[in-house]
């Protein structure tokens, strides 16, 4: 008897994400970029802080990332997984210029100084 069998990954994800340690800024709060891909990240809070931030889902912000170079790069996201109790959160990049998105793929490739 043939029968079809599909095991579907926990991770849906269309794109992969690549571990990172970058500084960051949302809502003027600092942050960790602690993964990233070409059109979402992954970040962390200090999750002790007195005013915890408040990111819920679909809310749209501005997330600041400073390269090792001193540059910094500045991307409209949207909340796609609001702060958890251990201060994680993601989102998703909203309409990333050509400039942007070649920045975002070489810091994915390791190439960002090349820029």
């Amino acid at each position: 008897m043939n029968r079809n069998i599909s095991v579907k990954p926990m991770d849906r994800r269309r794109d992969r994400r690549r571990p990172f340690d970058l500084s960051a800024e949302i809502e003027g709060q600092a942050v960790s970029l602690v993964d990233l891909s070409v059109v979402s990240f992954g970040a962390a809070i200090d999750p002790t802080l007195p005013t915890p931030l408040s990111l819920p889902v679909g809310h749209r912000t501005k997330l600041d990332i400073w390269l090792d170079d001193g540059r910094q790069l500045r991307l409209d996201a949207e909340i796609e997984r609001e702060v958890a109790e251990d201060g994680v959160f993601g989102g998703r990049f909203i309409e990333l210029s050509d400039e942007q998105y070649r920045l975002v793929e070489a810091l994915l490739t390791g190439r960002a100084h090349r820029l």
